[in-house]
């Protein structure tokens, strides 16, 4: 079974009596995007992956680098 066919029978048999709504959808989680350098880790007070801050918090600017 071709995993299309296979998503769009699991979503049938386990759709809500009403049917499925935007909110069932799953969140997009955020992540890295291409072309930006991120901080994983850094110093004290600075924001980093490491440190639970988000992607776009831990971008690091030109005049970091």
């Amino acid at each position: 079974m071709k995993l299309k066919k296979l998503i769009k029978k699991l979503n049938a048999d386990n759709a809500p009596p009403d049917g499925w709504k935007k909110d069932d959808a799953v969140a997009k989680v955020p992540g890295p995007r291409p072309g930006k350098i991120y901080a994983l880790t850094g110093g004290p007070g600075t924001p980093c992956i490491a440190a639970g801050n988000s992607w776009e918090e831990s971008v690091v600017k030109e005049d970091e680098a």
